[in-house]
């Protein structure tokens, strides 16, 4: 199995946010607030990740009909535009 080194991180929170993760481990559905801020920045890396992925989608499309117009768009065409994306 990998072994992942973590390394330790100070960060400061809204006493809203630690509020909420007070209320998320004391419910059990955590075990500590590292695994509380472990989910929410895969969360929000998937998130991240999504939108990056609908932005060169987007600038495929457009590429698709600046070089053969609206008509000539079809999936053949914008799959050649997406590349490696597809």
């Amino acid at each position: 199995m990998l072994e992942i080194a973590k390394q330790p991180l100070t960060i400061y929170l809204d006493p809203d946010i630690v509020a909420r993760i007070e209320v998320l481990i004391c419910a059990g559905r955590f075990a500590n607030a590292s695994q509380v801020m472990q989910e929410a920045l895969v969360l929000w890396l998937t998130a991240f990740n999504q939108q990056q992925f609908e932005l060169e989608l987007k600038k495929a499309y457009e590429t698709t009909l600046t070089l053969g117009g609206r008509e000539c768009v079809n999936t053949a065409t914008f799959l050649r535009t997406l590349g490696d994306l597809a």
